[in-house]
């Protein structure tokens, strides 16, 4: 797989990802995916293989606002234990 592939696949799902989850959350899990991909897919298979692990392992991440709802909700409970 080229360079221009991976990051292409990059693109799209930036695109498609961009409100849920920021670029850098994006590239990793790219990243990590062309590693388990590596030398266990078809070398002419790889990209699509890519893209689809891809998008399916950034749908099933939690959302940027479900962490920050999340960690809004962990400071007030512990900002609450603390006046209690």
């Amino acid at each position: 797989m080229n360079d221009d592939s991976y990051c292409d696949v990059t693109e799209r799902l930036f695109a498609e990802f961009e409100q849920v989850h920021p670029l850098p959350v994006i590239a990793g899990v790219v990243r990590r995916c062309r590693q388990d991909l590596d030398g266990n897919a078809p070398r002419e298979a790889l990209p699509e293989m890519l893209e689809r692990l891809a998008r399916q392992r950034l749908s099933d991440l939690p959302s940027r606002a479900r962490q920050e709802q999340n960690q809004s909700a962990s400071l007030v409970c512990r900002w609450v234990k603390n006046c209690s």
